[in-house]
């Protein structure tokens, strides 16, 4: 730390542009303003924007057309031994230009990004959805860095029908089941039943996951396990921090390096949004062409929701009150319908059985498993976005998208209170990292300013270390 003053110091240590051949390239770190990096759970790739000064003529003299191997090397006060960013170019935005003078952004993202575009799948894939995209990745991507991966419990088949590898990737995430969110066996074993007038059948379990590319590497995880403790790839699932929100010209003598600078909470509650989405109760309507049965099955987080994982203490946030006795969660408010045909993959003699778990003999391998994922996916997306947050903090380059934080606010009461209970109970603790920002900007300061904007979220309120009264009243 003692190369660098302050918290937000950092230096760029080499920029290297080389033509899309890999042939001799040029050094233009002087020439390079600021540099934004992103990572976001929800992109196969990682991105970034770099803002060039041009007096040399590099557009021209490169040329720059798109495709360039771009390489950026950074020392900062988190890796003080210097750490390497490689991109392509996809686009050129901006530009200005005035006199012999011109400034323009360029756009630079992960090279299998630009590779995913040009490649086309025209084969039948199956298998469970991990082992599926190590395949698409390593096989048809050819891509040499790191994945890693939670198994699911299920395999699928599909034909890819000329799509990119990414599009294919999108398809297997809501439809793909982790081992903690399989529906319970005493619920499963009455699948093929009718239940008697007036009941309803009810199934439970978790589904989803998340597809996307860090620093890391390529990275497949359920929801569940990004809410829990679990390690994921290199990270150990152990939370950043604690980042700390100070009051203004307030000093305790903590590391600088875990300030908050700023917290902005961009949503908190959207109860048409939800109900609409089915994220309280979905009702699943099923016919199966093959055999002529029809179900319906009731789907509510209440059933659930002791069995997925959470980030923090909140007693169930589904169980608002519409009247004395009955909770939202008691009124599906989606319902959804699906073809189910457990034939299509299935070529033995005699008819295959669409509930593998049955005891039947005959179990179909690729049965759809709409009854395990339809709800339970999008119910699990949507309590993920409980609560969202941005912070700002001073620049941390280690902390990748699908990490997790632990932050403290200031509680929002008079003087007097805040010394018995300094830390807002409801709002501080641990969230998931959706999107992280890395801002690079060489114009501020003597060793130019580097910040890091966190777009965070999480299903349920309170910190950890004390049980959340919210919503309790």
């Amino acid at each position: 730390m003692a190369e660098f003053q302050s918290t937000t110091d950092f230096q760029v240590k080499d920029v290297i542009i080389s033509p899309a051949d890999g042939s001799k390239g040029y050094g233009i770190k002087n020439l390079v303003a600021d540099i934004t990096y992103v990572e976001n759970i929800k992109y196969p790739f990682v991105m970034a924007m770099m803002e060039v000064v041009d007096s040399a003529g590099l557009i021209t003299k490169l040329p720059i057309q798109g495709g360039e191997l771009v390489k950026i090397i950074i020392k900062t006060n988190i890796e003080p031994s210097g750490f390497e960013y490689n991109f392509r170019v996809w686009k050129i935005a901006n530009r200005y230009v005035k006199n012999k003078d011109q400034a323009y952004t360029l756009g630079l993202i992960s090279e299998e990004s630009l590779n995913n575009e040009s490649l086309r799948i025209i084969k039948s894939i199956d298998g469970p959805p991990d082992k599926i995209i190590d395949g698409l990745l390593k096989k048809e991507l050819k891509t040499k860095k790191e994945y890693y991966s939670e198994p699911c419990v299920y395999s699928i088949k599909l034909i890819a029908a000329r799509r990119r590898v990414f599009d294919i990737i999108a398809t297997l995430l809501p439809k793909s089941v982790p081992g903690s969110g399989q529906i319970k066996p005493s619920t499963a074993a009455k699948l093929p039943n009718t239940p008697t007038q007036g009941e309803e059948q009810k199934v439970s379990g978790s589904a989803g996951f998340f597809f996307w590319e860090n620093r890391r590497g390529y990275n497949f995880f359920s929801v569940d396990t990004l809410c829990s403790d679990k390690p994921t790839g290199r990270y150990d699932g152990k939370p950043w921090g604690p980042y700390v929100e100070k009051l203004a010209n307030q000093s305790d003598g903590a590391d600088d390096r875990f300030t908050i600078a700023s917290t902005l909470f961009t949503s908190e509650i959207d109860l048409l949004t939800s109900m609409r989405m089915g994220r309280y109760s979905t009702r699943m309507c099923f016919f199966n062409h093959s055999t002529g049965q029809y179900d319906e099955y009731v789907y509510n987080v209440k059933e659930a929701f002791d069995d997925m994982k959470h980030l923090g203490t909140q007693a169930e946030p589904s169980l608002i009150k519409l009247s004395k006795d009955k909770t939202l969660a008691d009124y599906p408010t989606r319902m959804m319908s699906m073809l189910l045909d457990h034939e299509t993959w299935y070529n033995e003699i005699t008819p295959a059985s669409p509930y593998p778990k049955d005891g039947s003999t005959s179990p179909s391998l690729y049965a759809e498993r709409h009854l395990e994922y339809a709800a339970q996916s999008i119910t699990r997306y949507e309590t993920l976005s409980n609560q969202t947050a941005t912070i700002v903090v001073p620049g941390n380059s280690k902390i990748c998208a699908g990490d997790k934080i632990d932050i403290k606010l200031i509680n929002k009461l008079p003087d007097a209170d805040l010394k018995t209970e300094p830390y807002d109970p409801e709002n501080s603790g641990i969230y998931l990292v959706i999107e992280v920002s890395h801002s690079y900007d060489r114009t501020s300061g003597t060793n130019g300013k580097f910040t890091t904007t966190l777009r965070l979220a999480r299903d349920t309120h309170g910190d950890k270390n004390k049980v959340s009264k919210h919503g309790t009243k």
